[in-house]
């Protein structure tokens, strides 16, 4: 199983999906712009000059982020960017907001407000972005405001809506992406081709709608390390029709080759089979996306201090993901102590640490708070947890 499992990320090794994004941008993405040159009746120092003093003071970019986007950007007459900054104001930018937008696509400080971007923020509101989420959403990759509406934005919204359902769960694909790429390619051509991957691997509807949804940044790979990676996690023995499988490739396709197999060596150090692994990834995948730190302290408490094996620990694997000084540790001696002073029973720990902090606090500390006060201090000291009295006299838990 590892063999078959090493071979697919060696195949997503070279082609990592941030790689394979920039290889779509460069073959569907023509540049917006090239830098406009100074006016003819101004020196090029001129220009720079004044530009660097017109992001410093207006932009409020830092000395070296001026300098760095005068570089791309050229104008000697505060008119145009005057009329955008004051556009971006009057739709709820914050200077912040501005700054970043600025910093990422400078051109746009010399687009037209009216015909250029007024169009995009009133599509955003359109399909269901509030003030707030516009500027959000365009500050941290204001490459939308500067797409064709009409050629790009609309037809790939389109075919997400026909795709997902709603335009809350198109809007809901943009905002999880972190960037408006996704309306940017033709992505009738890029999602749908993967669509019918997953479908001819019996991956239901709902999944590829969930993978669209949440994790849109899969379908930036190339068509046949995309279906081998499909491929491969059916082989592996995952369910098709569960949100695990997507999960699963999500997981995978985003590791490197060695970075698995440092965490296989972690597992078999701590006493686990190759099968008890596997078993282990096909119920929870998430567990070898941790990093071998967490990775090896979590295994090394459960399987050590806790002394539980392999085949007893592989149902609870999800615990790995808790925080161990945070979480796990604290709650652990809580119930370490409590047992000591028979004022409990044997309980299943996996379902204490599960708890919301609320029930633990209600259920283990303020219950036994008058027959061993010693508890509540020690878990106040290791988990940085305090109880303060509310105004009916109760217990209420407050993180200091």
């Amino acid at each position: 199983m590892f063999r078959l499992l090493q071979r697919v990320l060696l195949s997503f090794e070279t082609h990592p999906t941030y790689y394979s994004l920039r290889i779509l941008e460069t073959q569907f993405l023509r540049p917006i712009s090239t830098t406009p040159p100074p006016p003819e009746n101004c020196s090029s120092d001129e220009s720079s000059s004044f530009t660097v003093s017109y992001l410093l003071n207006s932009c409020g970019l830092s000395p070296k982020s001026a300098l760095s986007v005068s570089k791309k950007l050229h104008f000697t007459s505060p008119t145009k960017p005057d009329l955008v900054l004051q556009f971006l104001r009057n739709h709820g930018f914050s200077n912040t907001q501005i700054a970043n937008l600025a910093t990422k696509r400078p051109l746009v400080l010399l687009a037209n407000p009216e015909k250029t971007l007024l169009p995009k923020l009133e599509f955003l509101k359109q399909i269901g972005f509030s003030e707030d989420g516009i500027a959000n959403f365009l500050s941290k990759d204001p490459t939308f405001m500067c797409r064709s509406l009409e050629r790009k934005i609309k037809p790939s919204y389109e075919y997400l809506k026909s795709l997902l359902g709603t335009d809350d769960k198109v809007t809901a694909a943009m905002k999880r992406s972190s960037s408006s790429w996704i309306l940017q390619f033709n992505l009738k051509r890029i999602i749908g081709h993967k669509s019918e991957i997953l479908r001819k691997y019996g991956v239901t509807e709902e999944c590829i709608v969930k993978l669209v949804t949440s994790r849109m940044r899969l379908f930036g790979n190339n068509d046949d390390r995309f279906e081998e990676l499909v491929r491969n996690v059916s082989e592996m023995g995952f369910d098709p029709s569960s949100p695990l499988f997507v999960y699963a490739v999500d997981v995978l396709s985003g590791m490197k080759r060695n970075t698995l197999e440092a965490k296989i060596q972690l597992f078999k150090s701590h006493g686990w089979s190759e099968d008890e692994i596997a078993s282990a990834i096909r119920r929870q995948p998430f567990c070898v996306s941790l990093s071998e730190e967490k990775l090896d302290k979590g295994l090394d408490f459960f399987m050590n201090k806790l002394k539980w094996k392999p085949s007893e620990f592989m149902k609870y694997s999800y615990l790995l993901g808790l925080s161990l000084e945070k979480r796990v540790i604290p709650r652990w001696m809580v119930i370490q102590c409590l047992l000591s002073k028979c004022l409990i029973k044997d309980v299943k720990i996996s379902s204490v640490l599960l708890l919301t902090e609320a029930k633990f606090l209600q259920k283990f500390l303020v219950k036994y708070e008058s027959e061993a006060p010693e508890i509540l201090k020690l878990y106040q000291v290791v988990s940085r947890c305090s109880l303060v009295r509310d105004l009916n006299g109760e217990s209420v838990p407050k993180i200091i």
